[in-house]
């Protein structure tokens, strides 16, 4: 007969004790649940659209003109990729600006484009058409209590401001700066959670509204910016 294996009591407590704690492992890593991913930024369409824009400016100037019109159609790529999330007037007038760029792009590649200046009012036109369409976006965000993503799209909103503003040259940059940079602040405290209010957000759509419409009036735009209601 086998003699009974027998456990001294030390012996016995450490065991149970492991065996315990291996459970507890166990179950942390299998049971604990994923840490919660952080709301994406909007993909940075303006940020390359700008990029394209300033390398075919170069391209042009060293005479490099094939070049020049592919950096445009560059950008012209992502301007359809933000075309094709919003709608409206929003839509129209990227899909506008498109189709000069368009044209600019074959002009420019025949060696039809004289000088910089007729390629950076459509590029001022190009970048209004996305300020427009990243305020429409924001105001769509902020109804749907995405508040975050709302400021992301000002903020996208107030760069493109800004670069609009600059291709139309150094007086209506500086006209601008005061609406890029309240809208970058505000864009900043929605994105972040920050504290805002309402009435906040209301006058900072209403002065980035303004500051489109003045600079598309400069420039030639076709939109304008629409009145935004946002509720409490």
């Amino acid at each position: 007969m086998k003699p009974k294996l027998t456990l001294k009591p030390l012996t016995a407590a450490v065991l149970i004790a492991t065996a315990q704690l291996s459970g507890v492992a166990f179950a942390q890593t299998t049971k604990a649940p994923a840490a919660p991913t952080a709301q994406a930024a909007p993909a940075p369409v303006s940020e390359e659209s700008q990029l394209h824009f300033g390398r075919a400016v170069e391209a042009f100037t060293r005479k490099d003109y094939k070049t020049a019109a592919t950096e445009i159609r560059k950008a012209t790529g992502y301007m359809r990729l933000e075309a094709s999330r919003v709608t409206g007037n929003a839509r129209q007038e990227l899909n506008s600006s498109v189709s000069e760029l368009d044209k600019l792009a074959a002009s420019v590649e025949k060696g039809g484009v004289k000088d910089e200046k007729s390629m950076e009012k459509d590029f001022a036109r190009a970048n209004h058409a996305l300020a427009l369409a990243h305020r429409a976006e924001a105001a769509e965000s902020w109804t749907r209590k995405q508040y975050n993503k709302a400021g992301y799209e000002l903020k996208a909103a107030a760069r493109d401001l800004e670069s609009a503003a600059g291709w139309a040259g150094a007086q209506a940059k500086a006209g601008a700066s005061g609406a890029v940079a309240g809208t970058e602040a505000l864009g900043d405290k929605l994105a972040t959670g920050a504290t805002w209010t309402s009435d906040e957000v209301g006058r900072g759509f209403d002065v980035l509204g303004h500051a489109l419409n003045e600079l598309g009036h400069k420039i030639g735009a076709k939109q304008r910016a629409a009145p935004v209601k946002l509720g409490s």
